[in-house]
Parts: C-alpha cells; structure tokens; sequence
C-alpha cells in the first residue's frame, strides 16, 4: 500500500493539526522526504509531537519510518528524471514545450507507483456492471467528464454528464439507484457538491470511483474507488490533465475487456448507425 493510500484511509480519523501537516506533505513531498520531524511541523504551523502521531497513525513505528516511506516514493525515483534532463538540456531545448514535455513524461512514468492494474480492472468492472453511469466533473474536469460520457455510450452503456449546478445536480440525484454507478474526478481539492454527492450514493447503495491527483488522499467521505496519481507540474502552478486523462483511458481499455465480445458488437453498431445519419 503506497504512502497516499495509507493517508486516504486515515482521512477521516486526522485532526486539524495532522491534516495540515499532510496537506503540506502532499504540497511539497520531497521536502518533506529530506527534512525532520521538527522542520515539518514547523511549516505546517503544528507541534512536533504531532508529526509523531501522524507517523503511527499511518502505520509507521516512527516518524523516520514515515520519512524513509517518503523518501522511497519520492527520491528514489529521481534519477531518471535527472537523466532525461540532462538529455533536454545538451539538446538545448529549453523551450515551453521542452519542458513540458519533460514533466508530463515523469509524471506518466510515475503513475503506476500509485494505481495498480487491478484498481483500473475494478474501476472498469464497476462501471460497465451499473446499470446506468453518471459522470461528474467540475472546472476543468468537465473536458474529463464529457469523453467518459461518450467513450461509455460507444459500449452502449446508460451514461449521463451530471449538471454543475446543484439544484440541477439535486434533480438527477433524485433517481440515482443502487444499481447505477457514479464516476467524479477531484484536483486541486475536491468539487463543489462533492460531499453531498458522495453522501447521497451511500444513501441509495450506488458505487463510487474517483479520479483525482495528490490531493484524493484527504477527500471525505471517501468513494468505493479512490485512482489518485500526482499530475505534472508544482501543485501551485499550472498542471495539465494528460495524467487523469491516461487513467480514463486506461480503464476505457480495461472497461472494453470485461465484455470484449459485446463491446465489439455495439461499436459496429454503432458504426452502422453513423453511417446512417451521414
């Protein structure tokens, strides 16, 4: 279990004082990684004891296991980097694209630190067993939220984009069932009407999956299925969705496979159809 899924876990159970101490782990990992339990607590604002408590609370005997955990995630990971960078600085691409470049690629090399096969296997699993879909996304994971929509009506799948504004929100809530499954996606922090929506899929027996980056380690309540990678990019700077968007497309593949026979059969239909509406 990686050091986020452990966090995601605890979520519920941690003080104000330990959740701003992981709020800034989560901020700036590395930092965290190389420093003592005493410069950490110092930025989070909180007492060092605190950092200790932390520490057992997620299952570590001590605050240096913690850290060595950290330092595992997050250092041990650095070499290649630092080797494709020396590759883009001989090259003399220090242009935006470049750079970019260069980040997306970490990023990606990255994500299977944080998510399994078998997480996007389950993802997909939940989804294509629902009887109906419902996707929502807020801000920029609208763009997120409509691809799923029509990648999962291609597999002939019931599935609705959920309104951004909560009294039409509320609306599509009113039928939601436990048959059907709800898909949302979470970044910086978690989107307007989050918690009701979660809450109100607990109340009818509806499964959950989330997308989200660093930041789905402390969403409450937490969903059936939390798929958290770190984007690319400082946490306070501009971030892409080319990572959310490979887990999308990850479980579209993974989503195909559980009824490959069936999958198949309803794209060539739905080939036909376009060829008919032409």
């Amino acid at each position: 279990m990686s050091l986020f899924e452990k966090i995601s876990h605890q979520a519920t159970t941690l003080t104000p004082s330990e959740r701003r101490l992981v709020e800034n782990v989560i901020d700036s990992p590395t930092t965290a990684a190389l420093g003592t339990a005493g410069e950490l607590a110092r930025a989070a604002g909180v007492h060092e004891a605190t950092a200790s408590r932390l520490a057992k609370k997620l299952g570590f005997e001590s605050y240096a296991a913690f850290r060595d955990a950290l330092r595992d995630e997050f250092i041990a990971t650095r070499e290649t980097a630092t080797r494709f960078e020396k590759t883009i600085a001989e090259s003399t691409s220090d242009t935006i694209l470049g750079e970019l470049a260069r980040e997306e690629t970490q990023a990606l090399g990255r994500i299977e630190e944080f998510i399994t096969p078998e997480q996007i296997a389950e993802a997909a699993q939940i989804l294509m067993s629902a009887r109906r879909i419902f996707v929502y996304g807020y801000g920029n994971a609208e763009v997120l939220a409509l691809m799923m929509v029509k990648r999962f009506r291609r597999f002939g799948k019931d599935t609705h984009q959920l309104d951004t504004d909560p009294r039409g929100l509320a609306e599509q809530m009113l039928g939601l069932d436990s048959d059907d499954a709800v898909l949302s996606f979470a970044f910086r922090r978690p989107p307007r009407g989050y918690a009701a929506l979660m809450e109100t899929a607990k109340e009818v027996g509806a499964k959950t999956v989330m997308i989200s980056g660093k930041s789905g380690a402390l969403l409450t309540p937490r969903p059936d299925r939390l798929l958290a990678a770190p984007r690319s990019g400082d946490q306070d700077a501009f971030q892409t969705l080319t990572v959310p968007m490979t887990i999308c497309n990850a479980i579209v593949i993974a989503a195909g496979l559980t009824a490959k026979e069936e999958s198949l059969k309803k794209l060539d239909r739905l080939g036909q159809l376009i060829e008919r509406f032409e």
